[in-house]
């Protein structure tokens, strides 16, 4: 029998006996009425009724001490004989293990050594635990199980918890900003008839009482601009989507962005509006505009730098392709060591060298503007010429952030590029956008000039919290089943 089994066969008894005794070890009511963080703020003696888990004890002859912990601090208990009554103290010598979740009722005080306290006058099982928490002192160190027992991992890791609670206050700063600036939030379907807004395989499913095929949203972009066309001019969702797509430090199959849609807007009204909205962000959550991440300082102080797309592959490589065919682009492209044997169109060629030769040199934020048209195909080309797009991506430490372009709203040029999709689709191109009629007719009922911008949640928190891995900003990033 392992130590862990021993241990749970431990607790299983100590269940058994509570529940002889009439002892519900899992009660509804708790009677808590303060946090541990209220009542290290309390003044000393004061009586304060609080719960949390046992993450320790110590046992001095007629004193005992424990720590319990809550999601906003963790505070010092003691049971003291003669100002614990004896049934406390030993219900909880006989019964209380550390994992439990417990009720104590008591006076704040400070130990000789200075430490806020309380002193326990009642105290009440809330939750018997029957596996032992890790150790302490070594909690979990394996990366892998820390992200498959996550509930373990916040416990023993109080520095998680200060990623997610920065994540929150992204979101949050986000939701702030765009009210201050009259956007409404709204909310669009997740599962939907026809997957689109975005190149990627979808996650299928089957409504049964339909018989019919249903698909994980992998953009809400058609659905807000169906909103445009009904009148709203500023609108916003956080939009949870779904690729069936490669996992990497950067991917997990479900993501969170938020996505605008802004009438009368385009993309260089977006270009300011996204570093004024980032910046904020960031002055919110750090309280500052400087951070580091992965040992690179980062400045997020407008203004941020600005280039072209060609520019920037220019700058870089010395490379001018716009002044060359799609052969000599492939051979210049092979010459700087980027593979670009499955690439169709010089905008592919481009794109490939611009992503393994140029964006990870981008540390700093930049915005990065005009790419090729293979680069989003809902955006509008650029007047007078046709082979970029009005578009642009944030690209931060290497990564891109945020993508904003002016929206395609000429029906019969959509129609056009979704032609063009179904046939790369028969070719065996599983992330060709499929053809949205519904959205073709609502177009031909007329949306005003719009421009939109997504910017990944994710991502964002990955570079405020210094984590170089999308999954230590996922509560539950998506695991490969054991065994």
């Amino acid at each position: 029998m392992s130590r862990e089994d021993q241990i749970t066969g431990e607790r299983l008894k100590k269940l058994g006996e509570l529940k002889k005794k009439g002892i519900n070890p899992y009660p509804s009511s708790s009677e808590k009425e303060h946090s541990i963080e209220q009542c290290l703020k309390s003044k000393i003696g004061t009586n304060v009724k609080t719960g949390g888990r046992v993450l320790s004890r110590r046992d001095i002859g007629k004193i005992t001490f424990a720590e319990l912990m809550d999601f906003t601090g963790k505070i010092q208990i003691v049971l003291q004989e003669k100002e614990t009554p004896d049934k406390e103290i030993e219900f909880f010598s006989k019964y209380i293990d550390l994992g439990d979740i417990i009720g104590v009722e008591g006076k704040i005080f400070k130990t000789k050594t200075g430490q806020i306290s309380i002193l326990v006058k009642k105290l009440k099982l809330l939750t018997k635990a029957l596996l032992p928490l890790p150790s302490q002192w070594h909690g979990l160190q394996d990366k892998e199980e820390r992200y498959r027992k996550r509930y373990l991992d916040l416990i023993m890791n109080p520095a998680i918890k200060e990623v997610f609670d920065k994540r929150a206050k992204i979101v949050d700063s986000i939701r702030e900003f765009m009210k201050s600036k009259d956007f409404v939030e709204v909310q669009t379907p997740i599962l939907q008839p026809i997957y689109g807004g975005a190149s990627a395989r979808p996650f299928i499913s089957e409504l049964n009482a339909l018989k019919m095929k249903v698909y994980m949203r992998i953009s809400n972009e058609l659905y807000l601009k169906r909103l445009i066309v009904v009148g709203y001019e500023r609108i916003f969702e956080f939009s949870p989507d779904f690729r069936n797509e490669g996992i990497d430090r950067t991917h997990n199959p479900e993501f969170t962005q938020v996505e605008t849609m802004w009438a009368y807007a385009d993309y260089k009204d977006n270009m300011k509006f996204a570093e004024e909205m980032i910046t904020f962000v960031v002055k919110k959550v750090l309280g500052k505009t400087k951070t580091t991440v992965g040992g690179k300082d980062i400045d997020f102080k407008n203004p941020w730098k600005k280039t072209t797309f060609l520019n920037a592959i220019k700058e870089k490589t010395g490379v001018d392709f716009v002044k060359k065919n799609f052969e000599e682009s492939k051979k210049a492209a092979i010459k700087l060591e980027v593979d670009v044997s499955k690439a169709d169109t010089l905008g592919e060629i481009m794109i490939a060298v611009f992503e393994e030769k140029v964006q990870p040199t981008l540390i700093n934020p930049t915005l990065v503007y005009d790419y090729p048209q293979e680069a989003a195909g809902l955006a509008k080309t650029i007047e007078g010429n046709e082979r970029f797009v009005s578009s642009f991506e944030i690209i931060v430490n290497g990564m891109e952030l945020g993508l904003s372009y002016c929206e395609q709203n000429d029906p019969e040029v959509l129609e056009k590029y979704w032609r063009f999709a179904e046939e790369k689709f028969k070719k065996g191109d599983l992330e060709a956008q499929p053809r949205d009629d519904d959205f073709l007719n609502a177009l031909k009922v007329g949306m005003p000039p719009t421009s939109g911008l997504g910017v990944g949640i994710d991502r964002l928190a990955m570079l405020l919290t210094d984590n170089s891995s999308i999954r230590d900003v996922i509560f539950f990033p998506f695991m490969k089943p054991e065994g």
